[in-house]
């Protein structure tokens, strides 16, 4: 069990010494790592490529009380400028290509949502179309039941394939409390590593239309190309979280090099150099004037790691 004289690290580098079948990078700098651009190195980075060999990890870490976080693509996430007070699992190593039987869809956790639509275009499946331009995992958006107008991954999920922060192993099949709103309660703090997806069979021309439709439609509302991760709050019950910070008169306002785009106020772009402190102010700052505005109280949907 971790002590008071033993701190975190030192048990990590500890159990990571026997184990097999995850790679164990140091250092790693999460900038590079995250859709944001910034943030500090994480100390201890791991890349396991087989579910059973990360659950035994996973077992280990959690009975010596060592703290872990997991990692998707990092198209949602702020890093604190130091770099996480925790180990970083990645998904990247889980990244096995679609695997197509019917309707159904087997995929990597680590494997891209963008190139798994192009993918589903091409085999004629429909029903991931609105995440064409999602920069995320596949298991980061089941994670987050990341979506996009009338669309959310969760509607298309049969099954997940899951590592329980103590090392189980288990297959859940989606009921009625797995998903909400950018979110999944019915996964709790499970490592997503595998899922299967239940489309629908279409005409592949009929699916790149959609599948261009809403990238057209993407390109003249949200500020694509720049360095950015995604909306920043929920959109609170009938409203749009962009809409109250625009009336909030928050457009262009910056801390730092972080500045809340011109083109949807619901998005906080790095400009080159933007700290993790200058995204956190300015969170902050949109935070209290929308409330003082307009009485609403914004969700936050970034996640911050500290």
């Amino acid at each position: 069990m971790m002590t008071a004289t033993r701190p975190w690290i030192e048990e990590a580098e500890a159990i990571l010494l026997e184990t097999t079948g995850v790679s164990v990078l140091r250092d790693v700098p999460l900038r590079t790592r995250t859709a944001f651009g910034l943030g500090g190195p994480a100390r201890l980075f791991l890349t396991p490529e087989q579910p059973e060999a990360l659950g035994e990890t996973l077992r280990r870490l959690s009975e010596a009380e060592v703290p872990f976080e997991f990692l998707g693509a990092g198209s949602n996430l702020l890093v604190a400028d130091q770099g996480p007070s925790f180990v970083v699992i990645s998904s990247q190593g889980l990244e096995d290509k679609p695997r197509i039987e019917g309707d159904l869809v087997r995929v990597g956790a680590g494997f891209l949502v963008p190139r798994l639509v192009k993918r589903l275009t091409r085999a004629g499946l429909a029903g991931l179309e609105f995440a064409e331009g999602i920069p995320g995992s596949v298991g980061g958006c089941v994670r987050m039941n990341a979506g996009w107008h009338e669309g959310a991954f969760g509607q298309a999920v049969a099954a997940i394939t899951t590592v329980g922060r103590h090392g189980a192993i288990e297959s859940i099949v989606p009921g009625p409390g797995t998903f909400a709103y950018r979110s999944s309660p019915g996964l709790g703090g499970r490592f997503v590593a595998e899922v299967t997806l239940r489309l629908e069979s279409d005409d592949p021309a009929r699916i790149q239309d959609r599948v261009r439709g809403f990238h057209e439609n993407r390109v003249r509302t949200q500020p694509t190309g720049a360095r950015n991760a995604g909306c920043v709050f929920k959109n609170p019950p009938g409203d749009h979280a962009g809409r109250l910070i625009d009336a909030a008169g928050l457009k262009g306002r910056a801390i730092g090099r972080a500045v809340v785009s011109d083109v949807h106020a619901n998005f906080i772009i790095n400009q080159g150099g933007a700290t993790c402190a200058d995204v956190r102010r300015l969170i902050d700052l949109i935070r209290d004037t929308v409330q003082k505005r307009s009485g609403v109280s914004l969700e936050q949907e970034v996640i911050i790691w500290t």
